[in-house]
């Protein structure tokens, strides 16, 4: 899940841009001054203007017939192209005022030329980076689909048996307990209709709520949890059932097998412009390396949904130790989940 930091990926590539420009324009007669300040207008307002036909690019909703899609190409790359120029132009002719028309008959066309050629690349590669997003949303919402599959079984007879422990016992409880089963079979039945669905952290929340309500029925005391959610981000965006899979890891193996049970922490902040969530608890613990090779269905379906919806941006990391426990993190960037905006 990690990879170079893309902000210093595009600053080191402009940089090395610029060093290969510079003695280009040193051919053309100018100062070392001169031809830097050159070479760094041609790259920079390139990299700028490309960065924001990038942002568009991967943004624009498809075009409901190819006449308008090829339309709004035309409209976008010469925009594109004639700015390019133009910011080039602008240093031209603070430089040498009578050399415009020959810049313009030479140099300024295939300036042109080339960017128009740039933003045919920029259209194609965004187009290949949609295809690839739908594919890892498939993937995603396949893996859903697997997760809630795998979800009910297991946990249906569990909480079914405490259920019917529970009428005898307290029928009053029982209700209660009933409305947080419906509410957390409706959730999971509802997750994963939509690879691309994205849900408030406080929606997510609430389903994990239901699911350690039903399991403390088994568990009982053993069973502790302890919140630390800043309310800040209760309204920031995380894919279904993102949570689930750590925290039933959590209650299945570091705290039901420990007769004295233990605590499960449930973290959430934001720092900066990230959503940070941890998920630990101090039970039976593993080997990390046990951790990952068992982690299953559960760890590759986080894994696969951080990447299909926030490509590098998405991260998690597994802490395990024997004895001591096992700690997740996940980091992903904070944004107003899309059904609440």
């Amino acid at each position: 899940m990690r990879s170079m930091n893309r902000p210093v990926w595009l600053g080191a590539a402009t940089l090395a841009a610029i060093a290969v420009f510079i003695p280009v324009y040193r051919l053309q007669s100018l100062s070392w001054i001169q031809a830097t300040a050159a070479a760094a207008i041609f790259v920079v307002s390139c990299v700028l203007l490309a960065s924001g036909v990038w942002h568009i690019l991967v943004r624009r909703r498809e075009a409901a017939s190819p006449l308008r899609a090829l339309a709004r190409h035309a409209s976008t790359g010469l925009a594109f192209s004639a700015l390019w120029t133009a910011s080039f132009s602008s240093f031209v002719y603070m430089l040498r005022p009578d050399g415009m028309l020959a810049f313009w008959r030479g140099g300024g066309v295939w300036q042109f030329v080339w960017g128009i050629v740039l933003y045919i690349s920029l259209a194609a590669a965004a187009r290949i980076q949609k295809r690839l997003r739908e594919q890892e949303l498939a993937a995603a919402g396949a893996e859903l689909q697997a997760l809630r599959a795998q979800l009910n079984p297991h946990f249906l007879f569990n909480t079914l048996h405490s259920l019917t422990q529970l009428a005898r016992e307290d029928p009053a409880a029982t209700q209660d307990a009933l409305v947080a089963f419906g509410a957390l079979m409706r959730y999971v039945l509802e997750a994963g209709r939509d690879a691309a669905a994205e849900v408030a952290l406080e929606e997510e929340l609430g389903f994990v709520r239901n699911y350690l309500a039903l399991e403390r029925l088994r568990l009982g005391a053993r069973l502790r949890v302890r919140e630390e959610i800043e309310p800040d981000a209760l309204e920031l965006a995380v894919p279904p059932l993102l949570l689930q899979p750590l925290v039933e890891n959590a209650v299945r193996h570091g705290i039901a097998p420990l007769r004295a049970g233990a605590t499960l922490r449930l973290a959430a902040r934001v720092e900066d412009t990230t959503l940070a969530i941890d998920i630990e608890d101090d039970g039976a613990g593993a080997e990390q390396g046990a951790c990952r090779r068992a982690g299953g269905l559960g760890l590759k379906a986080i894994e696969r949904q951080l990447r299909a919806h926030f490509a590098d941006a998405g991260h998690l990391e597994i802490e395990a130790y024997p004895r001591i426990g096992f700690k997740a993190r996940i980091r992903l960037p904070a944004r107003i989940a899309r059904a609440a905006a």
